[in-house]
């Protein structure tokens, strides 16, 4: 039988996707790839060598707790910059915390809405 074996990528949708885009660019670190050719503004970032993260700009609404969650190499300082941004978000899932597995966690909004969970690695260096 098949069975799914990655994920390729994730498409989030945004209402303006120049401020939706320089958010995951210069906060979130994401290298910016050539995007396909729709009827519809689209960007594609790359995660790594086999993920991306696409936005596409809709009216849509945005969900309250849907989200994605990107593991990243250096908790303290992204917590920092989410912090002076003012884009913590604590009402759906909690505060930043430590979950058990040792792994910090932070939820945070894109300027669309979005709810982006932020984590680091288990056991990573987080200085409390």
């Amino acid at each position: 039988m098949a069975k799914a074996i990655k994920i390729n990528h994730v498409t989030l949708i945004v209402d303006n996707l120049e401020k939706a885009g320089a958010f995951y660019e210069q906060e979130l670190g994401l290298e910016k790839l050539p995007a396909f050719r729709f009827d519809y503004p689209v960007m594609f970032f790359k995660f790594n060598d086999e993920q991306q993260l696409h936005l596409s700009e809709w009216d849509d609404r945005t969900s309250f707790r849907g989200h994605i969650c990107v593991q990243v190499d250096d908790f303290n300082s992204i917590f920092f910059r989410m912090k002076a941004l003012q884009v913590i978000d604590v009402s759906p899932w909690g505060k930043v915390r430590k979950l058990p597995d040792g792994a910090m966690q932070m939820f945070v909004r894109d300027p669309a809405g979005n709810l982006v969970e932020l984590s680091s690695a288990p056991g990573a260096g987080i200085d409390p």
